[in-house]
């Protein structure tokens, strides 16, 4: 059929235009508001080069890697670690992974960016085949296109994919990628329903695999349904014929499928699922341990869908506040509903609360689609709606609870708002004086998702990293809303503990500046920390001896010391637990004495020494875990030894660093009065 004239122009302004405004949304949160194309999750990097370490055993002729090269993701089983992620995005590496090390570690945002654009195109696709389909007509008006463009902005900038794209690491880069081929997976199953091809078929069996490759849950779905639909057009007893495509399509479902339960059974000697008791973080939690046993040795069953109903669709799973970002993840870590013992529990979001629009879409959309009477066209979307719902089941009976795993009902949504644009083109043509409301409803709905979504993704970022873009966005809600952050802030003469979501806390005369993230394990994080010097300055004849300058709290004995030998040498050394680092020996100068500096080095984890003369000194964590595997700062407490030190023939003075502009206007702001700026 030709189109009629000008719809070729329409869709392509309509979809430029969603694609624009949603891809906004994911770009600039992908890029965390800077310039930079190889940031990672993490300053450290870890954590983001999982695949590239897959890759490189690839290429070796290996599925598992070095031992303890992935911590407490590692999965050990019959002697060797092998990840438990499926190895398509460390496939996609190789090109790269063949030709240098320059970028190891650093592809992930570069990986996270394809999948979005595989998945944009897939969704313009769909939506594109099923508006002539539903909606009854060929032509393609600017309304219909403006219809189009809303859903297109808040399919692909409104999702929970958004928020994956804060951290670019290897949970959520599995998931841009499996959402990615299981949209693709359903736009070619829709194909193969509507208008039969090898062509179809064909593309079909690759979304598959590389469904398969990316996430087990998605592969499964569209595998399966695969099978399923080859098996019914052949065996079905009331088809007139057999459709003689039935074994290709059996195929595209099988073969991957095959593959997945092969690499698992390679790796885990199971079909489907993964050991949980051979992860390397099962050996270290507590917690976990307790979970398996209270679940007969697995985190699955149909006891955690009321927990997960309640963490991923009630509607009351978002929260506003009256400071940036204004829209923020439920201040309180999912409960466990029934009484059901679960794993990690985290601040999650509801699909439903910050979805709203294409839930809304969906919830119609499936009631159109299963409605008995439903006419061909819509009948034909029944198996492509189940596969997307299919998808959710592995997220619905998992006691495992954080907010990326909302991205498991992305699939369903996107198909279900699909659909439900599709009918509203047909319909709006009959309505005329429904339009610009409807448009209107659809506008706002994704905004207020793509909004959300970016909200807590740049909150989510800055947590995670630390360090230079925490306080960053601090000092962004400090620029946007003073007043109202200033009721967060108190003052504390020690580590800060309770307190409520967001809270700031000041340590002394703005020492360190902490922030409340509202997460079980780890609910303090340093913002700011000022520097410090220690000025040690020699009185009289020097004599041989030790002394410990300084303590840092953490589970094992850490202080930095201070040695002088029988020739008026000093040096310093730093002691964690039994692991001991010694600095260089060097000579006391006539003038000026000693200078040993100390730095936080918050986006890592450690503070760092460093003596003036002398050079470096070490490292000691800034954090620590406790017994039960909760993150908390350290605290850095200068000795006061002066007797000790007067044996070894010095002085001590700590000079403070500079002052802390952030941390001082913040103190202003709250009333909060300083010894000293």
């Amino acid at each position: 059929m030709i189109p009629a004239p000008g719809t070729e122009r329409t869709k392509l302004v309509a979809t430029s235009a969603g694609l624009l405004v949603g891809g906004l949304g994911f770009v600039l949160t992908l890029l965390d508001w800077s310039p930079s194309l190889t940031r990672t999750a993490l300053a450290t990097r870890y954590f983001s080069g999982f695949y590239d370490l897959q890759g490189r055993r690839l290429l070796a002729g290996h599925v598992d890697v070095p031992t303890g090269s992935l911590g407490i993701e590692g999965f050990v089983h019959d002697g060797k670690t092998f990840m438990y992620f499926p190895p398509w995005p460390a496939i996609l590496r190789l090109p790269v992974l063949l030709t240098t090390h320059e970028y190891d570690g650093q592809l992930t945002i570069l990986s996270m960016a394809i999948a979005w654009i595989v998945f944009a195109v897939m969704v313009a696709k769909l939506v594109w085949l099923l508006v002539p389909m539903l909606g009854g007509d060929e032509a393609v008006t600017p309304m219909n296109g403006a219809v189009v463009a809303a859903f297109l902005a808040a399919a692909t900038g409104g999702t929970f994919l958004t928020f994956d794209a804060a951290q670019p690491w290897v949970y959520h880069e599995a998931y841009m990628w499996a959402v990615a081929a299981v949209i693709g997976g359903v736009y070619w199953l829709v194909r193969v329903l509507a208008r039969p091809s090898r062509h179809a078929t064909w593309w079909l069996f690759v979304f598959a695999l590389l469904s398969v490759g990316s996430r087990a849950t998605e592969g499964w779905a569209i595998s399966l349904t695969a099978i399923g639909l080859g098996l019914w057009w052949r065996y079905w007893p009331r088809r007139t014929q057999t459709n003689p495509l039935w074994w290709r399509v059996l195929l595209a479902g099988a073969i991957p499928l095959a593959l997945s339960i092969a690499l698992n059974e390679y790796k885990f000697d199971q079909v489907y699922i993964f050991p949980l008791q051979d992860q390397v973080w099962t050996h270290l939690n507590a917690q976990r341990r307790a979970a398996l046993a209270a679940n007969g040795g697995g985190l699955t069953g149909p006891q955690f869908f009321t927990t997960s109903f309640m963490a991923y669709l009630r509607p009351d799973g978002i929260r506003f506040v009256d400071y940036f970002p204004f829209i923020t993840l439920p201040a309180h870590a999912a409960p466990a509903y029934d009484g059901v013992v679960v794993d990690q529990t985290y601040r999650t979001g509801s699909a439903t609360s910050f979805m709203p629009l294409l839930m809304l879409m969906f919830l119609a959309s499936l009631v159109a689609v299963s409605w008995p009477r439903a006419r061909r066209e819509l009948a034909l979307l029944r198996l492509p709606m189940l596969v997307t719902v299919l998808v959710t089941s592995g997220v619905m009976g998992y006691g495992y609870y954080s907010a990326r795993y909302a991205s498991e009902f992305v699939p369903a949504l996107v198909l279900g708002g699909a659909i439900a644009t599709a009918l509203l083109c047909g319909w709006l043509r009959r309505r005329p004086a429904w339009r610009l409301p409807t448009l209107a409803i659809l506008s706002i709905g994704a905004v207020f998702s793509i909004v959300a979504q970016m909200s807590i993704g740049v909150t989510m970022a800055a947590y995670v990293h630390r360090g230079d873009q925490l306080e960053r966005y601090v000092q962004w809600q400090h620029d946007i809303s003073p007043r109202q952050q200033a009721r967060l802030v108190s003052q504390v003469q020690t580590l800060p503990t309770g307190g409520t979501t967001d809270d700031l806390a000041i340590l002394g005369d703005c020492q360190t500046l902490y922030i409340n993230t509202g997460d079980k394990y780890e609910p303090w994080l340093p913002v700011q920390d000022r520097d410090r010097v220690l000025q040690l300055s020699p009185v009289g004849r020097l004599r041989p001896g030790r002394v410990t300058l300084l303590t840092v709290s953490g589970n094992n004995r850490e202080t930095v010391q201070l040695e002088v030998d029988r020739h008026d040498r000093a040096r310093f050394v730093t002691r964690n637990g039994s692991n001991t680092a010694r600095g260089q020996w060097f000579d006391i100068p006539t003038a000026g004495g000693v200078r040993l500096g100390i730095r936080n080095l918050i986006s890592f984890g450690f503070f760092q020494f460093q003596s003036t003369p002398g050079g470096a000194v070490g490292y000691l964590p800034s954090v620590y875990f406790d017994p039960q595997w909760n993150s908390l700062p350290a605290l850095l407490t200068v000795a006061d030894h002066p007797r000790a030190l007067s044996r070894l023939g010095f002085t001590m003075q700590e000079q403070p660093g500079l002052p802390m502009t952030l941390c001082n206007e913040l103190a202003d702001e709250a009333g909060i009065s300083l010894g000293s700026h």
